[in-house]
């Protein structure tokens, strides 16, 4: 073999040798196979484009919307979240609905009420308003609904000194009462003082007679002077001679109208004791 073929043989090797470095460096890497047999491309940090050719996947149906049931599809920008595709009917929550969404029933509303005009006129009253009402004997008031007046007229018989959600926090003591009314579960309590002006009457009970009479006065009640029947529970027609400021040692001389007055009195300390009530005996 001369030199000239020796020298082409190597530069054939050298070439074949180059061709095939170049095959291993930058074809081969570019064809792998996957773990399950298929063959695919890889990549080196770039997402693969879809293949040409593939027809878009129709939109698939949406079940129909129901009365009741939250609309299908998921929740974006609420503060409520869900899963499953299903939207939160309340669109609030932190938490979210699984296995197909939350449903909630709607509670029914509550019936209306008819207005109640009695529980309106006792809702209405104020403290320091007065009211043309009084015990009639008979174990009742005079009246069903609250009537107010001036607290000057001469039918204001009671001053309401507060308005209470129960009668157990009004006062209670000697002219004082309450008056109170139950409406839908709501209590409205009026508390009462009795408004004594002389020349009106009221009932009482009296027992005993002489030095052992016992007199007990209906003080939340009125009657006409003259009347010729009285309840059964009282015997007696008491007339208010005097309401005074209280003096600090009371007794039946303080009733007095008058120098030497022989005037049998009954007497009771009313409004909190700050009051003298001064009566006798209607004698016509």
């Amino acid at each position: 073999m001369d030199n000239s073929t020796s020298q082409a043989r190597q530069r054939g090797i050298l070439a074949l040798v180059a061709a095939i470095a170049v095959f291993a460096v930058l074809i081969l890497p570019q064809v792998v196979e996957d773990e399950d047999g298929r063959t695919g491309l890889t990549g080196s940090g770039r997402t693969p484009t879809a293949m040409p050719g593939l027809p878009n996947l129709p939109n698939l149906p949406q079940p129909p919307s129901l009365p009741g049931l939250p609309t299908p599809g998921a929740t974006t920008g609420g503060s409520g979240s869900s899963s499953g595709g299903w939207t939160d009917p309340t669109g609030g929550g932190s938490g979210g609905a699984t296995g197909g969404g939350a449903v909630r029933t709607r509670e029914p509303s509550a019936p209306t009420r008819a207005p109640d005009p009695t529980a309106e006129a006792f809702r209405a009253v104020r403290p320091g308003d007065c009211l043309a009402v009084y015990d009639t004997g008979h174990g009742e008031w005079s009246t069903r609904s609250p009537y107010r007046v001036g607290c000057g007229s001469g039918n204001a018989t009671v001053f309401v000194t507060a308005v209470r959600s129960s009668a157990a926090s009004c006062p209670g003591g000697a002219g004082q009462s309450y008056w109170s009314y139950t409406s839908g579960g709501s209590t409205t309590a009026l508390c009462l003082n009795r408004q004594f002006q002389v020349g009106y009457c009221l009932l009482a009970e009296q027992s005993g007679s002489g030095s052992a009479a016992r007199m007990n006065a209906g003080l939340m009640t009125a009657v006409d002077c003259d009347a010729d029947k009285v309840p059964s529970k009282y015997n007696q027609i008491l007339h208010i001679t005097g309401v005074y400021r209280a003096p600090s040692q009371p007794s039946s001389t303080s009733c007095a109208r008058a120098q030497g007055d022989q005037t049998y009195y009954w007497y009771w300390m009313v409004n909190g004791g700050r009051t003298l009530l001064c009566t006798m005996v209607y004698r016509g």
